[in-house]
């Protein structure tokens, strides 16, 4: 009882409502936030992002210059966005079983991320990924980076620096694996594997309020143990939201399976009616050039008859 009260409040903490016919959880809330920063989500109008806003699976955090954002996510992870960042929450699932996920998709700028019992117990199904690389790791801290053309900070590509833990970049060309206090890079420009870097490069500094994010994190890491297996306690306590996300799951498969099945038959029947109405032009064309030749004909049968009553029309014309 206790552990589910635990999660209840954690659930309460992150924005999470268990009202019957909810299906959308969040992933987390936005823990810290200084500076302009916008939360941008699938359909909605883009909005300003504050302390304690829920953040969802699929929305977008973006900070502008000076601006600083921290994050504390379902499963424990602790995640601090630093100025000219844009993360995308791609998908995330932390309900402590074998389904749990955090892919998150980094296209520009730089996040320190704390991994919480995703990256603990399920590390397959943990990724940073940036438009080149995918990152991975084992019970990591570390600060992925993505350094788009031209920015003045760098070399252009994909960064990784580990403060523990360890972490794996991989690209089209190979991987590599990133031990602590080190870091590693990626261009596709040089056609090769991720390498390690001789030295860790100078834009990365702490932020103006690191020593928070680090302490709210640690002090976190302590009970992340507990707060999963009351979390997996309560998703089973309230099964309701889970199952419909599987049902819709499902209906929209079966939905997919039946449009399948009835392709090749709607293509039968277009194909028939094309074949109906080109058929149907051919006589339409057969039947007008029938009436073509046809009219010259009743011409020459209405001709001599004309020429007649002409001649005719002459003769009583001389006498009088």
């Amino acid at each position: 009882m206790k552990l589910i009260a635990v999660a209840a409040a954690l659930a309460a903490a992150l924005g999470c409502s268990v009202a019957l016919g909810q299906d959308k959880t969040p992933a987390g809330k936005l823990d810290f936030v200084e500076g302009d920063s916008i939360i941008e989500a699938q359909g909605a109008q883009p909005r300003i992002a504050s302390t304690g806003e829920p953040i969802y699976p699929s929305d977008t955090i973006t900070t502008f210059a000076a601006a600083e954002v921290h994050v504390t996510m379902a499963d424990g992870a602790h995640l601090s966005l630093r100025e000219n960042t844009k993360v995308t929450i791609t998908e995330y699932v932390a309900d402590g079983g074998d389904e749990d996920r955090s892919i998150i998709d980094l296209a520009k700028g730089t996040l320190r991320s704390i991994t919480g019992w995703i990256g603990k117990y399920r590390r397959e199904g943990y990724q940073i990924r940036t438009p080149q690389v995918t990152i991975g790791v084992r019970g990591t801290d570390h600060e992925p980076t993505y350094l788009p053309p031209g920015d003045p900070r760098g070399e252009p590509g994909t960064y990784d620096k580990v403060n523990e833990g360890t972490a794996v970049m991989q690209s089209q060309y190979g991987t590599v694996e990133v031990p602590p206090n080190r870091a590693a890079h990626f261009t596709p420009g040089r056609r090769e594997p991720p390498r390690l870097l001789a030295s860790i490069p100078a834009f990365f500094k702490p932020a103006r309020n690191e020593q928070r994010f680090l302490a709210r994190a640690r002090e976190n890491q302590r009970t992340l143990d507990q707060q999963r297996e009351a979390r997996r306690q309560y998703v089973q306590q309230h099964p309701r939201p889970r199952q419909q996300r599987q049902d819709l799951r499902q209906q929209r498969l079966e939905q997919k399976g039946a449009r399948t099945q009835q392709r090749p038959a709607a293509r039968a029947e277009r194909l028939q009616s094309l074949k109906a109405q080109r058929q149907q032009r051919l006589e339409q064309k057969a039947q007008g050039a029938q009436k073509t030749v046809e009219r010259p004909r009743l011409q020459q049968r209405e001709r001599p008859a004309a020429r007649e009553r002409f001649e005719k029309r002459g003769r009583l014309e001389k006498k009088d």
